[in-house]
């Protein structure tokens, strides 16, 4: 749905965009990008690390690799994944890079992050006509950032302290303790969620973003009813499916500060009782079972490690 997004505007700033795409629940393959944009000028690619429609992570190395090749800038939306899921922008030589406040950065929503790389500068720079867009016009966002300090807007200031305090304490806490604190919160979700007899919208693992957990709603089982049911009950929410997949699947998010593991327990509870009720058969407390053991399994693998 938000890679969508991106070839939608794209459109509507009158490019000429060839979408690649791949089956609900699985990613790209960079392979396609290659084959399709083979013998084509190709000025830059565009996806989502994170697709929280479908809760898919995009390795993003084999990307870079294609864009390489076809000569072409790498776009990547990091919106649900940027303080959750590793990311090194430099490394993967990613030229334009953003994200959201709101998600796993757990800031007020309303600011978008972005990073561009030195040969994407250059490319704007070059430009030969003016973009058509003034709000989002990098060209002169660019010297009001830089040292001639040119007005472009009026800065939203209570936004940006609140950022910066909520970037203090992914600081404070760590990248990589904080990309584990994510990992290991949504190992604990799925064995809860498996061993209550319910699938997964995703099959493979290591394509499976750490943020949002992608859930088959089983036959039988209203998808509306039960939503409301967590929201009146257990003042829980979850999103349902998007688009081909709206009633399918629900959404279950663990991001930023709510991916804790006493959130994980009591949701898998009331998701428990919520699916009971609709008759749905579930070993009593088996989903909050699986999840301490998975818990352990990990609290003694970080202690061996140490």
């Amino acid at each position: 749905m938000f890679s969508e997004r991106m070839y939608e505007i794209a459109m509507r700033a009158s490019s000429r965009v060839t979408k690649v795409e791949a089956p609900n629940g699985k990613p790209v393959d960079p392979d396609d990008i290659r084959r399709t944009g083979k013998g084509k000028k190709i000025k830059m690619i565009g996806l989502a690390q994170g697709e929280t429609s479908t809760g898919v992570l995009t390795t993003i190395d084999g990307f870079r690799k294609v864009a390489d090749e076809l000569g072409a800038l790498l776009v990547v939306d990091t919106v649900a994944s940027l303080a959750a899921v590793p990311l090194d922008v430099d490394r993967e030589r990613v030229d334009v890079c953003f994200s959201g406040s709101q998600k796993a950065i757990s800031a007020p929503p309303g600011m978008s992050p972005i990073t561009v790389s030195s040969t994407a500068e250059e490319v704007f720079r070059k430009r030969k006509s003016k973009v058509q867009s003034w709000y989002f016009d990098l060209t002169t966002a660019m010297n009001y950032w830089g040292k001639d300090r040119l007005y472009h807007h009026t800065p939203p200031i209570s936004l940006i302290f609140a950022l910066r305090e909520a970037m203090r304490l992914v600081v404070e806490e760590g990248l990589e303790t904080r990309w584990e604190r994510h990992r290991v919160n949504q190992l604990a979700l799925i064995a809860g969620l498996q061993a209550m007899g319910l699938k997964l919208l995703v099959e493979k693992p290591s394509d499976r973003l750490p943020t949002v957990t992608a859930v088959m709603i089983p036959g039988g089982v209203d998808d509306g009813k039960l939503r409301n049911q967590l929201l009146d009950e257990f003042n829980i929410e979850i999103a349902g499916g998007f688009g081909p997949i709206k009633g399918k699947i629900w959404r279950i998010g663990l991001m930023g500060y709510s991916s804790q593991k006493p959130n994980v327990l009591l949701v898998l509870a009331a998701l428990e009782k919520c699916l009971i009720d609709q008759g749905f058969r579930v070993s009593s407390g088996a989903g909050v079972g699986a999840a301490v053991e998975s818990y352990t399994h990990a609290e003694t693998a970080a202690a061996v490690s140490r």
